[in-house]
């Protein structure tokens, strides 16, 4: 398993708010634990998963990003994860 600790920025005068996050159906259909944070300058996502569905869930949140037409920063801490 794989936690996740994701944050997106906009990268110019875009507020934090306007940014998409991964929708609950996504993370519940890929059977992902997830917790949301929004700040006033990021928003944060803890995901926890399978690689794969880590992996497909993170390429899904920037690809939508960019698809919308934001200009992101996307930071990302990656670790090994036994649940313990």
């Amino acid at each position: 398993m794989i936690k996740a600790q994701v944050s997106l920025y906009p990268d110019s005068q875009e507020e934090v708010r306007s940014l998409s996050g991964l929708n609950t159906q996504f993370l519940n259909e890929h059977g992902l634990d997830y917790d949301f944070r929004q700040s006033t300058t990021s928003l944060d996502t803890t995901i926890t998963g399978s690689a794969d569905e880590v992996w497909t869930a993170l390429r899904h949140l920037f690809q939508e990003n960019c698809r919308q037409g934001h200009d992101i920063v996307m930071v990302t801490t990656l670790t090994q994860w036994d649940g313990v």
